[in-house]
């Protein structure tokens, strides 16, 4: 399928969606189709919006089963208004010519060097090629070790690594989303990670959860006003100025890093719940998502233990920029009468109180409501962050309260926003 086959955008999202018979096709298809439009990238460098649109899609489908039935309709309207913007950036790039490699090893090493190079043409070429001829598992492992130190394209091509797989294992979602990350990454190929190259062999010990959480909540606090949102300078500013390295160097050594991992998403999500709502929805929301993704590929590295080090770097980058207060893990929120259901209009601490004391029986039906309300607001920064904590949840069960809570804030905090520019809003 091409571009061309999808409608051409339109104010009125819902005619062009029944118009086209979007409505009559399954969801696999439907998803499918959007895919197909969302591959092809834009001639300009990515907004926000082009940038997250693979990974609004791969979340927006990995959330629809959860959804209440009767949001079902609005939440598949969303994922066809992700293709439908799409094309409404600007002009796709030409038809790469194609590529041919022996193996997919062979084009995932052509792709870096390409990208390291910055030709933007090639990428495109190598990208697509990959993206049809490897399975999702073999992009990981083909790919995970030379994007992870990446800070280009925002830091989140290890997001389509960790999800695709979820969403795509019979390539419902086409590997060929990998082609905008890449170019991407391509045109600031000099922006990386720098001190996990450096650091130290350790002395052979390996921290324990604890501590990595205790490194991780010593950040020294914030002294400016998070004015600067863009992942680039804040996480280039604790990987020069030593802090990452400092925190982090002693207590991400070892390859078992799975208890590390979860206690850092811990304090990821700890952030969200703590800090002012004033940075929710795209510092402390990238706060989890990111490290999770890098953490969630690190299986298919060669150094598990770079991977959960650049993972760590990354909440100390945000805890660094945005943090105003000490990171205890206690939230001090009093009971509140009447259903938690009734509480996600009042904002983002009034949600958060009223999960936060659910009753344990409910928790099932605060993740139903969650996915339902994140499906069909039309932020692709809400869809990510829901996925992203019911996939902490399920990997900690004993801390899955906590990561609802934090999901189900973020929620809140959008129940406040109106964008009248929103074609699907009310």
């Amino acid at each position: 399928m091409t571009t061309t086959e999808l409608p051409a955008p339109t104010d009125d999202l819902r005619a062009a969606y029944l118009g086209a018979g979007f409505d009559r096709l399954p969801d696999r298809e439907l998803a499918a189709r959007v895919a197909r439009a969302v591959a092809v990238p834009r001639v300009d460098p990515a907004d926000s919006f082009v940038l997250h649109a693979p990974l609004e899609l791969a979340a927006r489908v990995a959330l629809l089963p959860s959804v209440l039935p009767e949001a079902r309709e609005a939440a598949r309207l969303r994922i066809f208004a992700v293709a439908d913007q799409f094309e409404a950036f600007g002009p796709p790039v030409a038809t790469p010519a194609a590529a041919r490699f022996d193996s997919v090893a062979e084009g995932a090493a052509r792709l870096m060097a390409a990208i390291e190079w910055g030709e933007l043409d090639d990428v495109d070429e190598i990208a697509r090629w990959l993206g049809r001829a490897a399975s999702p598992i073999e992009l990981q492992r083909a790919l995970t070790d030379g994007v992870t130190p990446r800070l280009a394209a925002a830091a989140h091509a290890p997001i389509f690594l960790y999800q695709l797989p979820r969403v795509a294992p019979r390539g419902e979602l086409t590997g060929e989303l990998l082609r905008g990350l890449a170019r991407e990454l391509a045109r600031a190929p000099q922006w990386r990670l720098h001190w996990t190259e450096a650091r130290s062999t350790g002395d052979g010990t390996v921290a324990s959860d604890d501590a990595l959480f205790d490194a991780v909540a010593s950040t020294p606090a914030s002294t400016t006003d998070g004015s600067t949102p863009f992942i680039y300078p804040l996480m280039s500013t604790v990987d020069g100025n030593g802090v990452a390295a400092g925190l982090l160097d002693a207590v991400t050594h070892g390859a078992d890093i799975e208890e590390r991992g979860r206690a850092l998403l811990r304090a990821s999500a700890w952030s969200m719940l703590l800090e002012p709502p004033d940075h929710a929805p795209y510092g402390w929301s990238h706060c989890l998502t990111m490290p999770q993704a890098v953490l969630g590929v690190a299986g298919a590295s060669s150094d598990p233990a770079t991977q959960l080090a650049i993972a760590a770097t990354y909440v100390v980058g945000f805890r660094a920029a945005l943090a105003h207060r000490a990171l205890v893990p206690e939230l001090g929120v009093p009971r509140v009468a009447g259903d938690w259901r009734d509480a996600f209009e009042g904002g983002a601490t009034a949600v958060a109180a009223a999960v936060w004391h659910a009753p344990a029986d409910e928790l099932d039906a605060v993740q139903v409501e969650v996915a339902t309300r994140a499906s069909v607001q039309r932020d692709a920064h809400l869809v990510k962050y829901a996925l992203a904590c019911f996939d902490a949840a399920a990997a900690d069960p004993r801390h899955r309260r906590l990561f609802l809570t934090a999901a189900a804030s973020l929620v809140g905090w959008w129940s406040d926003v109106v964008d009248a520019g929103d074609p699907l809003a009310a």
